[in-house]
């Protein structure tokens, strides 16, 4: 089992892989913690004393450097790894991570590679997405919300048979089910957000250092989402969560100056699980104890 841009926190997870007698190799971007998973392998050049001379890799592009590192100990042509940089181009600038060294690289020469348009998939979704030009803006703004629509509304794997399919019909499909996707999480991003804005106001949240929020009805997919657009608003850190079932599912969003995930990985023994970087997490938490708090 390979994990792509997750596991790094994944300490039972991967025993219990372990149990089964199934090997793990972790590929991931996140910052990890004390304990690393015991995995075959843990590919994060943010583990402590890594000697990779750039951690700002997305967790695409992690990965993409496993594919290379395995490409070049098997004596394969270079064609069989770089042909996938329109993917891992794709992937690096919808995560935001700054685009310079590798980043730079990468998003350089996968951009030229969407331009000749081998992905079929990628090729229409760039065209229903009403963009003319293939650059970075193309990418932020038109296809990596509809991209990531799917996993937040519960349909990830629609995304990845858009990218894998040769059949047009099926690509037609997809990025018409991808499109739509997208106008939901739209809807159910404004719901929330207006709900959050009036509950800031009701609970003063204002006179707080870090914005809290929590509602039953809110979705686990999108609530990163709105934490984001609301710490941009007030310039504040903000945690939103959402309550399924007896349990939290939180996401929140950082200013430069606070570590949000220093500041889980404090409280860690409260928390079910976590994982993120300095200017965002998400966690889990039983609602009882943050209803404690």
């Amino acid at each position: 089992m390979i994990t792509v841009d997750c596991g790094i926190s994944g300490t039972y997870e991967v025993e219990y892989a372990n149990s089964l007698g199934i090997d793990t190799i972790i590929t991931d971007h996140h910052e990890p913690s004390e304990v690393l998973p015991k995995a075959i392998a843990v590919i994060d050049s943010k583990i402590e004393n890594s000697k990779y001379p750039f951690n700002q890799l997305a967790g695409v592009g992690v990965v993409f450097k496993l594919i290379q590192a395995l490409s070049t100990r098997l004596k394969l042509d270079e064609k069989e790894y770089l042909k996938y940089l329109d993917l891992v181009c794709l992937g690096t600038i919808s995560d935001i991570v700054p685009l310079v060294d590798e980043n730079r690289v990468i998003a350089k020469l996968g951009l030229k590679l969407i331009e000749v348009q081998r992905n079929k998939g990628l090729k229409l979704l760039i065209n229903s997405s009403g963009y003319k030009d293939i650059n970075s803006n193309t990418i932020s703004f038109g296809i990596a919300p509809r991209v990531n629509a799917c996993g937040r509304m519960g349909f990830a794997e629609d995304a990845l048979k858009l990218f894998l399919s040769d059949n047009l019909s099926d690509i037609q499909e997809l990025t018409k089910k991808l499109n739509e996707y997208n106008i939901q999480r739209q809807d159910t991003e404004k719901g929330i957000f207006n709900e959050a804005l009036k509950k800031i106001e009701e609970n003063n949240e204002l006179d707080n250092e870090i914005i809290v929020l929590s509602n039953k009805g809110w979705h686990h997919g999108v609530i990163g989402i709105v934490s984001s657009k609301i710490t941009d608003m007030y310039l504040k850190p903000s945690i939103l969560l959402c309550e399924e079932d007896g349990i939290c599912k939180g996401s929140g969003r950082s200013v430069q100056g606070l570590d949000l995930h220093d500041a889980l990985c404090k409280t860690g023994s409260d928390l079910e699980k976590y994982g993120g970087h300095a200017m965002a997490v998400r966690f889990k938490l039983e609602e009882r104890k943050f209803r404690s708090i």
